[in-house]
């Protein structure tokens, strides 16, 4: 039986990224972390992920093109999780696809964010708090902090894994 839920689960991937824009040496600097963009991936090839960034709720390949101010230091956090909690996530995904145009990305959620603030913004978001929500919401991990409260490096070991343990390879991609 144990065998059966094993061979059953789906493997979802979180990309954490950096990027020696401003905005990205801002977050990196004060903030203290070593990552300035998360994404997340439902593809077994790690070849599409799903984000925001100032453009909205973005879809990225970052295998396929990485962008000039992307530094070449990112992190991958592999989650196995039953089939059930994938689709959900994969459900959550579609939904964003198809109301792409109603997102957008939360400047100032992201400044709450480093004042330690709680929040939440009708259709804003900001790419970890983003990665994070979508986890909690699956069913997939127990946060140890408030959603919105989530900076990219906090992904990394910010939460507990509800079916299995992370497995983290750094510069995988």
């Amino acid at each position: 039986m144990k065998q059966d839920k094993l061979k059953n689960m789906k493997t979802i991937t979180i990309l954490l990224t950096r990027y020696k824009d401003f905005f990205g040496r801002v977050l990196c600097d004060i903030g203290g972390d070593s990552y300035s963009h998360a994404s997340i991936s439902i593809d077994e090839n790690e070849e599409i992920f799903y984000s925001f960034n100032k453009k909205g709720f973005v879809v990225e390949k970052p295998k396929k093109y990485m962008p000039k101010k992307r530094m070449p230091d990112s992190a991958c956090i592999r989650l196995k999780v039953p089939e059930e909690v994938y689709f959900k996530i994969q459900q959550e995904i579609q939904f964003f696809l198809e109301r792409k145009e109603k997102y957008s990305y939360s400047l100032f959620g992201t400044l709450l964010c480093f004042l330690h603030i709680p929040h939440k913004f009708h259709d804003k978001y900001f790419c970890s708090q983003f990665v994070a929500e979508l986890l909690e919401k699956a069913g997939a991990v127990e946060l140890r902090k408030e959603v919105s409260l989530y900076l990219p490096s906090q992904l990394l070991y910010g939460w507990q894994a509800i079916f299995s343990k992370e497995e983290i390879v750094f510069n995988a991609i």
